[in-house]
């Protein structure tokens, strides 16, 4: 994708032109995708607010601290249309780069950052044959590099679908080498910002966009985000807005679980 066409991806999801920092938090949520219409041969199921377009899913779910209450829900609400999802467990929903790559993606290669790493909570009994296939292939990746990870090498796997359920306060994080070491230059997280407004034109920023340009001819996966906190971050609000997909609030989760707490 060009630069152009890279500011207008990111300018369509955002709102911001062909830049994008941290969001700001939204109530009831955007759906970017359209109703149960079908799309490359797939029909619309709704899953809690979106309609998902897909045969083949692959799930991600934060499974940091902030999270786990709401998990066996969401996984409950996905199967009941989806009962061959494949459903992955990872800690935290971080997306990193270094330079040109995805910190743990396909290419990465070099020293990594140091960020907080959690054994994965997959349960490998509910995989597809398929599903269990790719757990092997990027569960030690996964584990040290997050959603980023994830994300970058789900890419490459034949799904039709890409789910992700987080608060999203991880954010989007951007490295460069500094001396020989990886140093800070941008974030959008909740934890730590860095920075203003970056942006979007690292090379694996451009493949991300390509790759999800290609779902609506049915060439790569849409990406669903599901939000139980803030808005996500807008880079990945481009990638769902390429794809075709759904970013959608999932907020009154919050409120069941109060209401059903003693």
């Amino acid at each position: 994708m060009s630069a152009p066409k890279l500011g207008a991806a990111m300018g369509a999801a955002t709102g911001r032109g062909g830049v994008f920092g941290r969001g700001i938090g939204r109530g009831a949520g955007r759906g970017l995708g359209v109703g149960p219409g079908k799309s490359a041969g797939f029909v619309g199921r709704p899953v809690m607010g979106a309609f998902i377009r897909a045969k083949r899913v692959a799930v991600y779910l934060d499974c940091s601290g902030s999270m786990r209450s709401y998990l066996p829900r969401v996984e409950a609400e996905i199967r009941k249309q989806f009962p061959d999802a494949d459903v992955f467990r990872f800690d935290g929903a971080r997306v990193v780069g270094m330079g040109d790559m995805v910190v743990y993606g396909r290419r990465f290669h070099g020293v990594a950052p140091r960020l907080r790493e959690g054994p994965t909570q997959t349960a490998l009994e509910t995989l597809t044959p398929g599903g269990r296939a790719v757990q092997a292939k990027v569960r030690a990746a996964c584990e040290k590099g997050s959603l980023g990870a994830w994300m970058d090498r789900l890419l490459a796997e034949s799904y039709d679908a890409l789910v992700v359920f987080s608060d999203f306060q991880d954010g989007v994080r951007l490295y460069e080498t500094k001396k020989g070491e990886p140093k800070m230059v941008y974030s959008d997280s909740s934890y730590h910002k860095v920075g203003g407004v970056q942006q979007g034109h690292a090379r694996w920023q451009r493949e991300w966009l390509e790759a999800f340009a290609k779902a609506p001819q049915g060439a790569a996966p849409r990406l669903y985000l599901f939000t139980v906190q803030q808005q996500p971050q807008a880079f990945l609000e481009a990638c769902v807005a390429a794809s075709g997909g759904a970013s959608t609030s999932i907020s009154w989760l919050k409120k069941s679980a109060r209401k059903a707490s003693p």
